[in-house]
């Protein structure tokens, strides 16, 4: 299944026509993740979590429009009010099947790079995100198109508490 996958960051536009997310950032790649470090025994007998360690989240982008601004976020460390991003069906309705929505955030580092391939392709670069706060929320799809429940959950890393 074919997916598209956009990122809008309050106060930076990107270059995306498509009409559900016009002026948002298109990502070619993400990475995040969540771990839970946890002691093999304690005293009580039984092994004991620690703070959950919630993983920068990561996308890979074209250089474009975006760039000059998220290199300045990122050297300034301006917090960013709220990002979001959005895993879409590439066909029919475009639905969304999986969002993430960050507050609190800064660019914690961003990277271009690239080699000169031909004039078709522009240079990517690696972007990422520090939050203090984030929500996922997974919207199943059926064989048919049809949206189920969505299943929604967060986690505020301040408090180390669902949200």
């Amino acid at each position: 299944m074919a997916i598209d996958m956009f990122m809008k960051i309050e106060g930076i536009d990107g270059e995306s026509t498509d009409d559900k997310h016009k002026n948002w950032i298109e990502l070619r790649s993400f990475s995040w993740g969540v771990s839970q470090p946890a002691s093999v025994a304690s005293s009580t007998g039984g092994r004991t979590a620690g703070r959950a360690d919630f993983k920068d989240f990561t996308v890979t982008k074209l250089l474009d429009k975006s760039s000059p601004n998220i290199y300045l976020y990122c050297a300034n460390g301006k917090h960013i009010p709220k990002v979001t991003i959005e895993f879409c069906l590439a066909t029919g309705d475009k639905h969304t099947f999986m969002k993430f929505v960050m507050e609190d955030v800064i660019v914690s580092s961003a990277s271009p790079g690239g080699q000169s391939l031909d004039e078709e392709h522009r240079p990517l670069e690696t972007v990422t995100l520090n939050y203090g706060k984030i929500e996922w929320e997974y919207t199943p799809i059926d064989h048919t198109g049809k949206k189920g429940a969505a299943i929604k959950q967060g986690w505020d890393l301040e408090t180390n508490k669902q949200k």
